[in-house]
């Protein structure tokens, strides 16, 4: 899976980046979201993970942008400062998973296979209330 880890600080970042290698996955790194807008313009991406605070805008600005130029991408939130009010917002626009910081290795394990069994799903998924058909990968 491509994976686009979007955090400003180094540690973090070096960390998240090792492990998703270690873990099979292709890892691109954004230290702003400028960088990580230019990024996702040129790569096909499947999974974003996305800190909140980045020294140039709020990552949860970014999320519409993302989107509209790759609409099956998977984005997970992290903030090290959480509050009810940013929760709310930010699963408003579209997170498939919210994680405050610092968290457990498990956890980034088990949302990055989940995301990585559904981009590996037949594109004919049985859903509630009849059929749903899942557009097919770039």
């Amino acid at each position: 899976m491509n994976i686009l880890v979007v955090e400003d600080e180094d540690s973090v970042a070096n960390l998240l980046s090792e492990i998703l290698a270690i873990w099979g996955h292709r890892v691109e790194r954004s230290a702003t979201g400028r960088d990580a807008l230019e990024k996702a313009r040129h790569m096909d991406v499947d999974l974003i993970l996305l800190d909140i605070s980045l020294p140039d805008i709020q990552g949860h600005e970014l999320i519409p942008f993302f989107k509209a130029s790759q609409p099956h991408v998977g984005i997970v939130a992290m903030t090290g400062s959480n509050s009810r009010e940013l929760e709310s917002k930010v699963r408003r626009e579209g997170v498939i998973y919210y994680m405050v910081k610092p968290f457990e290795l498990k956890a980034l394990k088990e949302v990055v296979d989940h995301v990585s069994k559904r981009r590996k799903s037949p594109p004919f998924c049985p859903g509630p209330g009849g059929l749903y058909v899942r557009p097919l990968s770039r």
